[in-house]
């Protein structure tokens, strides 16, 4: 039996598996970055500590303040935008205004997982793959409340689990997001009407608000690997900490 919770915004509680959403846009680009070839994602929340570990890795510097890429980064948080840089075999740091402090939350987990609307069949493929355990689905929200492109992310990994195991117990929060699944109105339409969705069209990143609401366009799964700070790679049958 897995127990399978979720919290609309951070810190949520102890748990053995933590899967973060900051579906627009940082676990999205995440998803990208590492689909392209990149070797090590390591997520930082603070902008002076992201450029000290990009120099001491040699990696690439990415981020974001309210959707803007930071001066002096390499890049910002578009899962787009990324795709066009030399990933392959590369390490980069990745700093935004939610999603990293979601990562951090889940400091304490001994699995941490990044889910996105374009992977949740493979998230929920991992989570199955593990050991039997609670899981909690960790929404990054937007400055401390909900967002809803979120919890739509964490609603189709749901949809997923539900598709593939009888044996989970989920709680009223789960039913809650995965209710937004059952309307009429499909994903797209329902990461579209994020307040974070019109910030980002308001800013000239429409196309990354259609992008991340690809529904399992992806296999990636990005797996915590290290922490302090935290490091990500693909999935490959469990996370273990190095």
């Amino acid at each position: 039996m897995i127990a399978v919770d979720l919290a609309f915004v951070p810190p949520g509680h102890d748990a053995r598996s933590v899967v973060v959403f900051d579906v627009l846009r940082m676990t999205t680009t995440a998803c990208v970055l590492l689909d392209g070839g990149l070797e090590v994602l390591t997520v930082v929340a603070d902008p002076d500590a992201a450029r000290r570990e990009a120099v001491a890795t040699s990696a690439l510097l990415l981020g974001e303040r309210q959707g803007v890429a930071l001066p002096g980064f390499d890049g910002g948080n578009s899962p787009l935008e990324v795709q066009r840089l030399d990933l392959p075999r590369r390490r980069a740091v990745l700093c935004t205004t939610n999603g990293s402090f979601a990562v951090e939350a889940a400091g304490a987990a001994e699995q941490v997982l990044l889910g996105a609307v374009v992977n949740a069949a493979a998230v929920a493929e991992a989570l199955l793959a593990s050991p039997a355990g609670d899981v909690l689905l960790l929404c990054a929200g937007t400055q401390g409340a909900v967002s809803l492109d979120d919890v739509v992310g964490a609603a189709c990994v749901l949809a997923e689990l539900r598709a593939r195991s009888d044996d989970l117990a989920m709680t009223d929060a789960c039913m809650l997001a995965l209710g937004l699944l059952d309307g009429p109105a499909g994903v797209p339409a329902l990461v579209e009407r994020a307040a974070h969705a019109r910030l980002l069209r308001d800013i000239g990143f429409g196309a990354d608000v259609d992008f991340a609401a690809r529904r399992n366009l992806l296999g990636v799964v990005p797996a915590r690997v290290a922490t302090e700070p935290a490091r990500f790679a693909p999935w490959r049958g469990g996370a273990t900490e190095r």
